[in-house]
């Protein structure tokens, strides 16, 4: 038993050393509520306090940096540096505060710096999809192609939503498409598809055709639809034969017949006993005032029909349905078809039509039709240009010059063909 003014002295050190520690716990939670406060402010100089009663908190140096480095006008770079590195200094293992530091520095035209801190940060988060996209724009920034594709690949692995714009960001950089599928693209479906989006976007058929290439070497499953953007592109700039062969390779990827087309035909689906897709190299379609366009499976030459009915409310302006057909320059094709009136009055007969794609005049076209007639063909032969590679077939009427112009009844046509005369089949 000890002596009892030992006792004393040890519980009164006891008691001075606890409440020294509750004094010492109370003041920072005092500077951490004053801290916490201030830092809820909208205003910058606040922060600033705030950092000064909790000086070790990381956050409050990272505010102020982003602050003077984002702030247009309060900018000083070399205030947002000095927050940044303190902020990096209490915690090192925060890579956000490194990368922000490190487009700071490059700011500054500190680049060995910036490039340090971009792979310090790459250190603290190696698998973060953010570290690897910044570092990997930096590095094209630096003109550094090769190890900024990477960067970029690594980054897309993790979060492929990026694709459009890195291949963006890519193409800037070099349009050397073989090169950007090689080290930039990981090599799936979905990427692909977002090049191919984002080159349709840029109207470059050459090089979405390179993506498309890498694209059915996957062997992949898409819908035709989807092929549709691109197949545009490619017409619109003048690359009839690779829209053709994307349209027929899509028919593949889809796991659909695209069918046989009767005498050799280059016109798809000229029978009408597959839906309409409008689009790519199939028959297109468009709601027009005064008239209706449909299927007829009960009046029909073949299988089924197309039936276009006019109410005589408009003195209508119809192409449709209307299809794009590659052709041959200098050749002498026939076209034909199986038409139905009945009741037709129109000034302004209805024909079907090939027509030069540029400039929409018409190549030639079978005779107009009006009142009622039964199931005959329409026929009319033409000779291609010599740089005409893509026609367009369309069921036509002109708008009529005539006071009385509105037109009324049903059109019905089946048995679309087109051929080389060379190769033409007689009609059934």
């Amino acid at each position: 038993m000890g002596h009892p003014k030992t006792n004393l002295l040890i519980r009164l050190l006891a008691c001075v050393v606890v409440f020294s520690i509750s004094g010492v716990m109370a003041w920072a939670a005092v500077r951490h509520g004053v801290a916490a406060y201030w830092a809820q402010s909208g205003q910058p100089e606040r922060w600033a306090q705030a950092a000064a009663w909790e000086p070790d908190n990381p956050e409050h140096w990272y505010r102020l940096g982003r602050f003077y480095q984002v702030d247009f006008e309060h900018a000083d770079l070399s205030r947002a540096i000095s927050n940044y590195q303190r902020a990096t200094a209490i915690a090192p293992d925060t890579a956000e505060y490194w990368l922000d530091l490190a487009e700071a520095k490059e700011t500054a035209l500190q680049m060995a710096e910036a490039e340090q801190a971009f792979r310090k940060a790459q250190q603290m988060y190696p698998l973060s999809a953010d570290v690897a996209w910044r570092f990997g724009n930096f590095l094209l920034r630096q003109s550094r192609r090769d190890e900024a594709f990477r960067e970029i690949h690594e980054a897309l692995s993790v979060r492929p939503g990026l694709t459009a714009l890195a291949i963006s960001r890519c193409w800037q950089g070099s349009q050397d498409i073989e090169q950007i599928l090689k080290l930039a693209l990981p090599p799936e479906p979905d990427t692909y598809w977002g090049a191919i989006d984002f080159l349709v976007d840029a109207h470059e058929p050459d090089a979405a055709m390179v993506v498309w290439k890498r694209l059915m070497e996957a062997n992949p499953s898409f819908p035709v639809q989807s092929t549709f953007k691109l197949q545009d592109m490619l017409i619109e700039t003048g690359h009839p034969d690779a829209a053709k062969t994307v349209w027929q390779q899509a028919f593949s990827a889809a796991g659909v017949s695209r069918g046989e087309q009767r005498d050799g035909s280059l016109v798809w689906n000229g029978g009408f006993e597959q839906e309409l897709l409008n689009g790519g190299m199939g028959w297109r379609f468009r709601p027009v005032a005064g008239a209706e366009l449909n299927f007829d499976p009960h009046v029909a030459h073949w299988g089924r029909a197309i039936r276009a009915v006019f109410d005589g409310t408009s003195n209508v302006d119809f192409q449709q349905p209307w299809q794009y057909v590659v052709v041959e320059p200098n050749t002498r094709y026939r076209l034909s078809a199986y038409f139905r009136t009945e009741d037709l009055s129109t000034s302004s007969g209805i024909r079907l039509e090939a027509e030069e794609t540029h400039f929409g005049d018409p190549l030639q076209g079978t005779p107009g039709l009006t009142g009622t007639h039964p199931w005959a063909p329409g026929v009319v032969e033409f000779t291609t240009g010599a740089d005409t590679r893509l026609i367009r077939v369309v069921l036509r009427r002109r708008p009529s010059q005539k006071l009385d112009n509105k037109i009324s009844g049903t059109i019905w046509m089946d048995d679309v063909s087109l051929v080389p005369v060379a190769e033409s089949a007689a009609l059934r």
